[in-house]
């Protein structure tokens, strides 16, 4: 069985929420001979902690597409992604295996779920589909428009770790992901459930 969140794809990726000279204020560096370096690590610690591979959280807004086979059995499409901003379109393969557009009038969109939730709108079925892997694809947005504090201070404090410990192996065995981290990680990852 397929995971939801091997369904999930970046269309368009989210602006980092770390900036380099955040880091650098972070780390107490005033040179810049690193701020290449800097930069891929704010964007690998933002990587590591958004979306499907981190906390199932989008931290800044970005465009997503879950690619369904078909449309549910129980009617619901559940999007397992936080916070779930706007439904720009769905999308299905009709059985003939042509492409076609639901109206998002015919459809219930509950945006205040955990997670979000799409079914048709009363007096609406959802339509056949060919029976095609990714007949199905939903379009959306999301993340918040100021990121979380504490999300933010985690993505610093990771490339921050990373810059300070750029052996995956090191003395005095280095944790991989700090503890604080780890903790706000955790608080925001049982948040996602209810």
């Amino acid at each position: 069985m397929t995971s939801a969140w091997t369904r999930l794809t970046w269309t368009t990726p989210s602006a980092t929420i770390v900036t380099i000279a955040e880091l650098k204020s972070h780390l107490r560096v005033d040179f810049d001979d690193d701020d290449d370096l800097m930069s891929d690590l704010v964007v690998a610690a933002q990587a590591h902690i958004e979306g499907p591979e981190g906390v199932g959280l989008a931290l800044a807004p970005s465009a997503w597409r879950l690619s369904l086979d078909a449309f549910p059995a129980d009617r619901v499409i559940s999007i397992p992604l936080k916070p779930v901003t706007a439904v720009t379109g769905v999308t299905y393969l009709d059985t003939a295996g042509a492409t076609q557009t639901l109206a998002l009038a015919d459809l219930r969109i509950d945006l205040d779920a955990r997670p979000a939730r799409i079914t048709p709108a009363l007096d609406k079925d959802w339509p056949e589909t060919a029976d095609l892997v990714g007949a199905v694809k939903v379009a959306f947005t999301a993340g918040p428009e100021t990121p979380d504090p504490a999300l933010k201070r985690a993505v610093l404090m990771l490339a921050a770790h990373w810059y300070a410990n750029p052996s995956a192996t090191a003395p005095g065995q280095v944790p991989e992901i700090p503890l604080g981290v780890a903790a706000i990680l955790a608080r925001k990852a049982a948040n996602l459930i209810g």
